[in-house]
């Protein structure tokens, strides 16, 4: 097995990545090699995309410092809301223009989702050479880059990839490998394609540490596409 280091620059080199993978990491205790986010605030989405902004260090959030629902998808439980703080939130996910119809639909979305019950104080996110330890990646490419890590996963092991789409990122991304401990993929959703600023072709793949020396190790298997007879 690799090191982050190695997996990344591997990566990077063989496959073109222009953006770095991103790894994370759920504890109770932080590592010393990543720095607190401290008291501030935003969106997790945003806060990822800082990484790609010139952040290197890895950096370290609670719940506290979300103020979106993200933090109960990523593992590290949701704050305590007020009622007005709940009222808030509805308002600008309910409607025209925002993420769903009525609160009965946002309500019948959150059933599908693929919850992860247990949680962690912290998520550690950095760039993955930076990662001295990890347990799960984010690749964020195009369709085509995104194709191949999930047929190599196939390739290798039969299985089907499952990607999920039409709710938040968050819950896009991090239950399912959360519990499938797998890969999967999705392309987000308005605000967070907006806030963490995707190319009209970009889509993210999320992979667990324990598969990601059998991607590394099989992509030189799969097909480039050409048919002979």
């Amino acid at each position: 097995m690799g090191t982050s280091k190695e997996y990344a620059e591997l990566l990077k080199k063989h496959e073109g990545y222009t953006r770095d993978i991103i790894a994370f990491k759920l504890c109770d205790t932080p590592p010393d090699y990543a720095e607190s986010y401290g008291d501030d605030v935003s969106f997790e989405c945003a806060m990822i995309a800082e990484v790609w902004d010139g952040r290197e260090k890895p950096f370290y959030i609670t719940n506290k410092n979300i103020i979106c629902g993200g933090a109960v998808y990523s593992g590290i439980g949701n704050r305590k809301m007020t009622r007005d703080d709940f009222q808030v939130g509805v308002g600008a996910a309910i409607g025209p223009q925002k993420a769903y119809a009525t609160l009965e639909v946002f309500r019948r979305v959150n059933q599908q989702v693929c919850h992860a019950f247990k949680s962690n104080k912290y998520l550690v996110i950095g760039r993955l050479q930076d990662m001295e330890d990890y347990d799960f990646v984010m690749v964020t490419a195009d369709a085509d880059h995104v194709h191949r890590l999930c047929k190599v996963y196939t390739w290798k092991t039969g299985e089907l990839v499952h990607g999920i789409s039409g709710t938040a990122w968050c819950a896009n991304s991090f239950p399912l490998i959360l519990r499938t401990k797998t890969i999967t993929f999705n392309m987000g959703d308005p605000p967070s394609r907006f806030l963490m600023r995707l190319e009209p072709g970009e889509m993210f793949c999320f992979i667990h540490h324990d598969l990601l020396p059998l991607i590394v190790d099989n992509l030189d298997n799969i097909s480039a596409g050409e048919v002979s007879m």
